[in-house]
């Protein structure tokens, strides 16, 4: 029980990036077109596993996040506080009993629920208030879950759509595949095997981030449907290698359209 408490408070930090991520990414991702198919899904997720393959890694787990504007009246006038709950019991897969914590910073509130799937996987639902600009104001609900095995992506995945349809906004769905390869790599072998992903996928490299023990290309891929677009680049694959010096290991990010995860 100890190891389960422990977990969650360490994992509060994953959703604060998100949080982040999408307060930074609210005027152009947010606001851009993003759609993805059942057939186009299933699609996306062999195509990442593939790509997890091909880096030399061994699957360890998936990470899916999704989010939805809220649009639909009454849950447009209610408080974070009041939605949360309600949101997490519409998605029909988080364990009861979750601790639920409200926050507040300059840009946006909300209140988090955290807990468990029935399966195990680790569940964060958040309901945030951000102000755009004065006076505009706009709502979100993301579901982000970790540690989810092979099988049950698709499981989850549906059942977040169909809780999404009563918000009436437009949904996205981010899938990030990790896995491990033993041994700890160096700068350029970093750099090189997120390269060879990349070019496992056919993908074009727009983006490159280069730091200390990590290396993270973004890029698009012709193989990969959907896209986001921010600063006139039209993306849909996230590839990252880190190496950890003290478990002597390399971890393998592959993610579309982004990585929404902690790494």
């Amino acid at each position: 029980m100890k190891n389960i408490v422990s977990e969650l408070k360490l994992r509060k930090n994953t959703i604060l990036v998100l949080s982040g991520l999408l307060i930074t990414m609210s005027f152009c991702i947010l606001a851009a077109p993003f759609s993805i198919d059942m057939i186009g899904a299933y699609r996306n997720d062999a195509a990442l596993l593939k790509l997890i393959e091909s880096s030399g890694a061994e699957f360890q787990s998936k990470n899916i996040t999704a989010w939805v504007n809220v649009e639909q009246t009454p849950y447009l006038e209610a408080d974070p506080e009041a939605l949360v709950l309600p949101a997490a019991a519409r998605l029909k897969f988080v364990e009861q009993g979750g601790s639920v914590e409200s926050w507040q910073n300059p840009y946006a509130r909300g209140a988090r629920l955290e807990g468990r799937t029935e399966n195990g996987s680790y569940v964060s639902v958040l309901v945030q208030t951000m102000e755009l600009q004065k006076g505009e104001k706009v709502t979100h609900l993301i579901v982000s879950l970790d540690g989810v095995e092979n099988g049950n992506a698709h499981y989850y995945r549906s059942k977040i759509e169909e809780a999404f349809r009563a918000y009436g906004g437009e949904s996205h769905v981010a899938l990030t595949c990790s896995g491990r390869i033993e041994g700890q790599l160096n700068g350029e072998e970093l750099l090189a095997g997120a390269e060879k992903v990349m070019s496992a996928a056919g993908a074009s490299i727009l983006e490159k981030t280069i730091k200390d023990n990590l290396v993270s290309l973004t890029g698009f891929s012709p193989r990969l449907s959907g896209d986001i677009r921010y600063a006139r680049k039209e993306v849909n694959l996230n590839v990252a290698l880190r190496s950890n010096p003290v478990e002597n290991a390399t971890y393998v990010y592959v993610a579309s359209p982004v990585i929404f995860t902690e790494y």
